[in-house]
């Protein structure tokens, strides 16, 4: 009974000198089970511990121990620690909260999730992390993890900045970006960044977007989700069990994540074999060349100015031996479920070697 009389005492001083500072409005204790307030030189210093719940301004805190520094504005918690704001809630080991400029200081442990009005989830896990209120953006650091339900999409870097208020934000330090819907699609680069407006997403430098079925690496990577179309420029090359390529710039499209036609554009070059693990050895040069997809194979390619390619078939029990080298300006090829080519058809300014198997 003593001890419930001497923390409501406390309580009561405590609300009597905020009072005094007009600071009623800016804090309110919800709960703690031991509560002590101390004045050093101007400041007044209240200390909570043991089941502590309190607001500041319009941010909800939790922790098992709180320091609150008046003058200063600043709240110091650790153990445990937890902070709600809207749609954000922050989980850590120990956090500082700077009423002004409002901002939160976390680390050990930090688990951010937000809840979006639409049903969406999304979380982050660090080591450390600033929240800006008032700018209402975060910045993550140290073996920092991600992932966004509505896109079954997670990540991980070293560093990472996500401005809300833009919607933007971008990853630093060894990025990894993973999609799993109908495939699963891996994007490293130096840098990635996410516009969420256009729903967009950008590499730059060593850029490798991988697959099951290909890899693909370049300078620069533009993917855009609702569209499921991406750009590579910069060099950018192709490769799969089937073919690799190379051109100035690469477009690729997609049905669910999976890759269905490819676009090379500029100095173009596909080496492609006659089956899975055989060697590449047929090729096309162009301008311009397309590339349909199915299952991971291609199924065929159009080749248009300036073509110049190359093919050899193999003699077996079902098709005799065929070499092929010939240049045009227009070029267009079909293959089988089974990779063998069913139709190859150049036009206009033809010039050409074919050699034939003569069974005769």
């Amino acid at each position: 009974m003593a001890r419930n009389i001497w923390i409501g005492s406390l309580f009561l001083l405590l609300i009597t000198a905020l009072a005094g500072q007009q600071l009623t409005e800016q804090l309110r204790v919800v709960h703690s089970d031991k509560l002590f307030l101390t004045k050093v030189n101007d400041e007044q210093v209240m200390e909570l511990s043991g089941k502590v719940h309190f607001w500041y301004g319009t941010t909800e805190f939790k922790s098992d121990r709180a320091l609150i520094f008046d003058l200063q504005k600043i709240a110091r918690l650790d153990g445990n620690v937890r902070v709600n704001n809207d749609s954000l809630s922050l989980q850590a080991d120990s956090l500082s909260y700077y009423r002004i400029p409002d901002e939160l200081n976390a680390g050990g442990k930090v688990y951010i999730t937000e809840t979006r009005k639409n049903g969406g989830f999304s979380w982050f896990r660090s080591e450390y992390a600033i929240y800006n209120k008032l700018e209402d953006n975060l910045t993550v650091w140290q073996d920092v993890s991600a992932f966004d339900r509505e896109e079954n999409a997670s990540a991980s870097c070293g560093y990472a900045h996500w401005d809300r208020r833009a919607g933007y934000a971008y990853m630093v330090e060894n990025p990894k970006l993973r999609t799993a819907r109908e495939d699963t699609l891996y994007v490293t680069a130096d840098k990635l960044e996410f516009y969420n407006a256009e729903r967009k997403i950008v590499a730059t430098f060593n850029v490798v977007a991988q697959t099951q079925d290909y890899s693909t690496t370049s300078d620069f990577l533009l993917y855009f989700l609702n569209e499921e179309n991406a750009v590579f420029t910069g060099q950018p090359h192709f490769s799969s069990d089937l073919a690799t390529a190379g051109a100035r710039e690469f477009y690729l499209f997609f049905k669910d994540r999976k890759l269905t036609h490819a676009e090379l554009v500029d100095s173009c070059r596909v080496e492609f074999a006659e089956e899975r693990g055989a060697l590449k050895n047929n090729w096309v040069k162009a301008s311009f060349i397309t590339l349909d997809f199915a299952a991971g194979a291609i199924t065929g390619f159009h080749a248009e100015t300036a073509v110049d390619y190359f093919y050899a078939q193999e003699q077996t029990e079902e098709r005799d031996y065929l070499v092929n080298h010939a240049s045009g300006e227009a070029l267009d090829a079909r293959f089988d479920a089974g990779n063998n080519l069913e139709i190859m058809i150049m036009r206009s300014g033809i010039k050409g070697i074919y050699r034939f198997h003569n069974n005769s």
